[in-house]
């Protein structure tokens, strides 16, 4: 009685004790884990929890152990992180920072850090190809990755360097020396010789003439004009061109092509483009630049010139503008042909041929047209068994009706390049037997006949649908395409040649040819290439089929109906655009028709609102004041300006005499020379800020930059500024500070900016901050600025104003 009951008892030992081996297997693994994370082990504590957790994927616990291992074993993979970053390892970096956000992805921080490393590996990315890029002469490319390497990247001291380095060397190339101050000149017959010398004095410059150049009187009146551009207006008006031969020596010769042949050096310059074709672009260079001495190697796409530094310059304007690499499209096509087959077949169905025949005796067979042999005996034996008669013995009732429906679809994708053609061709090739007879004439001397011999080989022709696609895509993300259709289809087979019998395919082809104009992402359906084949065909007795109602019952009828329809769908989506260059690359000086130059001949100076206004309020001064009296002072005097000497050698008769209180040189009937400073009763110049690029082109969800500048940096204290948008059309992504200390707010549509000078700053025109936007749908957009009132530096400078941008989204 006892062992029924002690049954369960024994399963419940056999369960227990089957967890207890089960637990005892993966207690292992769970210890070596538990183990390893007190060590601190916590990347080899990940790995065993994992183990651990494979033996019983259910237990909450060990997940939650397993969790926390991760968040644990983070921490030291951000740590390194951030060490790498600040001992610039970006490599390390990277490594670290995937390693911690693959163990805790949610800590934000840890999204940071990657994004930092990110950013920073480009920065590095743009400062390689600057390099190389400056290597290979592209100096306006280079500088523009330059400052994208610096805009990712503001410690990347060597890129500033180079920064640095390229605008002294552009701004060197475009001045003649000396002083950036405006001056002023008042000359009334004075000797030519004698004008440039007192004015290449005041920029510390010394002064060659050629021994062609006439020591003519000249008359001129100049106000406030930089010093560029006042020897650039004597130079042209009296036909004389200056060519620096030492850096602080000017070489004064007539402009004419004998002289310029005579002192010009001539460099020699390779240009390597990327996209555009060398034997393409040299026709612009001889076309614009009026160069002789150029060579095109197609091999490595380049164009070698032989000309004077400033064509060069040009050169390279010029060629940055157009080496643009070609826009891309994606086409998705999708092509369907549907194939309906209707067929009905009706009516009495019964043998259409009655006959009678002889069959010799022992013969057998059926009665035929051919003829029949027969022996004497066979002729003499013929009886009623010899004859046989064929006639319509059944008769069969049709009614058949099918219909089919066919599809053959393809969908293929192709990517392909502006201007290029694509080709699709959805179908087979069908073998066609071509065959060519050739005749041997015979020779009467041997008597030969002539002969014949036949070649017999095969051609393959595409059966299908061929679509040729060329598209052109304009600057708006819209494609224009060229498109052609051509459906071929496989026909009935005929007979071409009895005998020898001959027989083909016929072909039939629909083609159709057609021009579109698409947005990006707008698909276009191609359909109506319909062919359509009806055939009827009636069965029935001669004459009696004729006779109404009795015909249509002896008579057999089928309607066949073949519907071929090809529909095509086509759907660009642009890959990739032109990237065009700044407005600033677009559109630059070259000089006049007989000169070229890289600059503007005479620069127009900037005058603010405010100071125009101001300036049209004060009433003029008389045609007297001019200082035209022998005698009278070039300017009012004032202790603040510095004297100047003439070098005019002493007793060089009237062109000698003693200087004003004022410290002005002076030169026959009171003629002089007078530097703009801030003390000299001149107007003072203002410390507008404006927004650079003025113009800004910009793809929809694309970063761009604008940058505030200031026109004169050191007489800025401190000022805030606001800059409007719309928020539906922009989208404001940072800022990264210039020359002076940034703090900065933002609201809806608004960035406001207090921006404040900490220390010297260098003179002159200055970048203040850097804004960047995205697009986020095309059109012309508004970005405004409006300076509000702010401290003035000591010079008492007020920074007042307004500018405006356009951003064109496309």
């Amino acid at each position: 009685m006892r062992e029924p009951a002690s049954r369960p008892w024994s399963g419940l030992t056999s369960l227990v004790l089957v967890v207890t081996l089960l637990a005892g297997c993966a207690s292992p693994t769970l210890r070596r884990a538990e183990r390893l994370a007190e060590d601190g082990e916590w990347d080899k504590a990940v790995v065993a929890y994992r183990d651990a957790l494979k033996t019983d994927p259910f237990d909450e616990a060990l997940k939650d152990k397993l969790e926390a291992a991760k968040q644990q074993a983070a921490v030291p993979h951000y740590s390194n992180g951030r060490r790498a970053l600040e001992e610039r390892r970006i490599a390390d970096a990277l490594t670290e920072f995937k390693a911690a956000l693959g163990l805790d992805p949610t800590k934000v921080e840890h999204h940071t850090g990657m994004a930092d490393a990110l950013r920073l590996k480009e920065a590095n990315d743009q400062l390689h190809m600057a390099d190389k890029l400056l290597n290979l002469g592209r100096t306006e490319e280079a500088l523009t990755a330059y400052e994208r390497a610096v805009e990712l990247d503001p410690h990347l001291t060597q890129a500033l360097t180079h920064i640095t380095e390229i605008t002294a060397q552009q701004r060197s190339t475009k001045m003649f020396g000396g002083s950036s101050q405006p001056i002023s000149l008042r000359f009334q017959n004075a000797k030519l010789k004698e004008v440039f010398e007192i004015v290449a004095r005041t920029a510390g410059l010394n002064v060659i003439f050629d021994k062609e150049v006439r020591d003519e009187p000249i008359t001129i009146f100049l106000k406030e004009m930089a010093f560029d551009d006042a020897l650039n207006l004597i130079l042209n008006t009296n036909g004389m061109v200056a060519q620096r031969v030492a850096p602080e020596t000017l070489l004064i010769m007539p402009n004419n092509k004998q002289k310029q042949a005579q002192y010009q050096d001539l460099l020699m310059r390779t240009y390597y483009l990327n996209n555009a074709k060398a034997k393409d672009a040299v026709n612009l260079l001889r076309t614009m630049l009026e160069s002789k001495h150029i060579y095109v190697d197609e091999k490595v796409n380049a164009i070698v010139v032989r000309e004077e530094p400033v064509k060069l310059q040009l050169a390279e304007k010029l060629l940055f503008a157009i080496d643009r690499r070609e826009p891309e499209v994606e086409l998705d096509v999708e092509v369907l042909e549907v194939n309906r087959t209707k067929s009905l077949k009706y009516g009495l169905n019964y043998a259409k041929q009655a006959g009678t025949g002889l069959v010799p005796t022992g013969g057998s067979g059926g009665i035929s047209t051919a003829t029949t042999q027969f022996t004497y005996q066979q002729l003499t034996s013929i009886g009623p068994q010899s004859y046989l008669f064929t006639l319509p013995a059944s008769v069969i009732l049709d009614f058949f009706k099918q219909e089919s429906d066919a599809q053959t679809l393809a969908s293929p994708k192709l990517r392909v390049m502006n201007n290029k053609a694509a080709s699709i061709n959805v179908g087979d090739k069908q073998p066609i037997l071509l065959s060519t007879t050739n005749v041997l004439p015979g020779q009467a001397a041997t008597g030969a006949v002539p002969t014949t011999s036949t070649v017999t080989s095969i051609e393959f022709k595409d059966v299908g649908v061929k679509l040729t696609v060329e598209p052109t895509i304009n600057l708006m993300n819209e494609v224009m395409m060229k498109i052609k259709v051509e459906v071929t289809r496989l026909g009935d087979q005929v007979t071409l040649q009895a005998a020898p019998e001959i027989k083909q395919f016929k072909f039939g082809t629909r083609t159709a040819e057609t021009v579109l104009m698409l947005k990006d992402d707008e698909t276009v359906v191609l359909a109506g290439l319909i062919q359509d084949e009806k055939r009827k065909t009636k069965s029935t007795i001669p004459f009696i089929g004729d006779i109404p109602i009795l015909g249509d019952i002896l008579t057999s009828k089928q309607d066949d109906r073949v519907s071929t329809e090809v529909v095509l769908t086509i759907t660009p989506r642009v890959v990739r655009n032109m990237d065009l260059p700044s407005s600033a690359a677009q559109a630059f000086w070259s000089g006049t028709e007989n000169t070229f130059a890289t600059s503007q001949l005479y620069a127009p100076q900037a005058i603010p609102v405010s100071q125009a206004t101001s300036q049209s309020q004060r009433p003029h001064p008389a045609p007297d004041s001019l200082g035209s009296k022998p005698g009278m002072p070039a300017v009012p005097p004032s202790s603040g300006a510095p004297a100047i000497d003439t070098g005019l050698p002493a007793g060089a008769g009237s062109a000698q005499e003693a200087l004003p209180p004022s410290g002005l040189p002076t030169v026959p009937n009171g003629q002089g020379i007078v530097p703009m400073t801030p003390g000299s009763g001149g107007e003072r110049a203002t410390g507008s800020l404006v927004l650079r690029p003025l113009d800004v082109s910009a793809a929809v969800g694309q970063e761009f930059r604008v940058d505030l500048t200031a026109l004169h940096l050191e007489q800025i204290s401190e000022t805030s500024v606001t800059v409007t948008f719309d928020p539906k059309l922009l989208e404001f992504h940072r800022v990264t500070p210039g020359m002076v200390a940034l703090a900065s707010r933002t609201a809806e549509g608004q960035v406001m900016l207090t921006l404040r000078r900490d220390g010297a700053v260098p003179s002159g025109e200055g970048l203040l901050a850097m804004l960047f936007f995205q697009a986020k749908a095309p059109g012309q957009i508004p970005l405004d600025l409006q300076v509000l009132p702010g401290k003035a530096s000591p010079a008492g400078t007020d920074v007042t104003g307004t500018s405006r941008a356009i951003i064109r989204a496309r």
